[in-house]
């Protein structure tokens, strides 16, 4: 087998899906043989980094004085030079998350591939109200070919960008052992307990997860693991419903593994996820998942008995009492395309 040289550009390392995605990924590679490299344009790493990945920061910062109309041009040409002087030429460069992509459908480097981590019309269903946005979106996004992170994300992709639109799909990778392993580095001090594991956004909506939390009545906790912009109108809610002695919020944790591995229940009650890494990472730790059935990724790795509308309460609260007297029904083994070795082999095989 020959040995690739591979970039995975990102902003931060801070984060879960995108984030946990390109160190997976890359972790995956070097157990493969090949060589890994992630380039992060703002220098925060908050995340564990495995063995002999190669991190390299790029100050995109500079580049922010430079008008945007003019900017994307200008970091990409340092971008390639960058990766050159540091990195060599590679074989593939792989792109994450929209800040990146802007600079990246500019490069001239080979082989770059932009990775799709969502539902791109509901991501963007705000800014898409006005067809300049659109027109801005494509020309990121048909610059280069890009990867859906599940069907249903490139289902959207070519819903909104054309049938032609040049997207393959290739599921999100987990670290398996990895998971098993750091879930057992503690035991968290609470007890018999729901999960909830993700960034405190709009697109999450802890709200519904509250409010169905609160409905059910059931005696076990409800934690929150994960911080964000909507944290505080979240404990409000809390407050409001007068559950705050059964409502635990654990913040950003390093490692949530232990949180999901003792939980009794993880819930998602998102409007719209890419894959939902979360929910893989529960079914590889063998807990029992219950989500909405949003546009993509739960419908593609849970069965029905496991979905609930998109923001139907009463369902999700009625789903949490069910769960809890029915674990072991819910509990889904986790399928070989979403183990690394599956994703490294179909990067691998990218050509563009």
């Amino acid at each position: 087998m020959e040995k690739k040289k591979v970039v995975l550009a990102i902003f931060t390392l801070q984060g879960n899906g995108a984030e946990r995605f390109a160190l997976t990924l890359a972790k995956g590679l070097v157990d493969a043989g090949h060589e890994a490299h992630i380039v992060y344009f703002k220098n925060i790493i908050d995340l564990p980094v495995p063995e002999n990945i190669k991190l390299h920061f790029f100050d995109y910062q500079k580049y922010r004085a430079i008008p945007k109309f003019m900017r994307a041009k200008f970091a990409a040409k340092a971008f390639d030079k960058f990766v050159r002087k540091t990195v060599g030429e590679p074989d593939l460069v792989l792109s994450n998350l929209y800040p990146v992509d802007f600079i990246l459908a500019h490069s001239q480097l080979p082989n770059v591939h932009m990775v799709i981590h969502n539902t791109t019309s509901q991501e963007y269903a705000e800014q898409l109200k006005g067809f300049a946005f659109l027109d801005t979106l494509k020309k990121t996004y048909l610059a280069k070919p890009c990867v859906g992170v599940s069907q249903g994300v490139s289902d959207d992709f070519k819903l909104l960008f054309g049938q032609d639109a040049p997207i393959i799909t290739i599921y999100n990778p987990i670290d398996v052992e990895s998971i098993e392993e750091t879930a057992d580095d503690f035991v968290p001090e609470h007890q018999d307990y729901i999960v909830h594991v993700g960034k405190f956004k709009p697109q999450k909506r802890h709200d519904i997860l509250i409010k169905a939390y609160a409905q059910s009545g059931v005696s076990q906790k409800l934690v929150l693991v994960g911080t964000g912009e909507l944290m505080n109108e979240s404990k409000q809610l809390v407050q409001d419903l007068g559950i705050e002695n059964k409502v635990i919020f654990a913040g950003f944790q390093k490692n949530p593994y232990p949180f999901i591995k003792h939980a009794r229940l993880m819930v998602v009650s998102s409007d719209f996820e890419g894959l939902g890494l979360v929910i893989l990472e529960a079914l590889a730790l063998s807990t029992a998942v219950i989500s909405t059935d949003c546009p993509s990724g739960p419908a593609e790795i849970l069965a029905k008995e496991n979905l609930v509308a998109v923001q139907d309460i009463e369902g999700l609260a009625d789903k949490i009492c069910q769960t809890l007297q029915n674990e072991a029904d819910l509990t889904v083994s986790l399928h070989k395309q979403f183990y690394p070795q599956h994703a490294v082999q179909k990067y691998i095989q990218l050509d563009s």
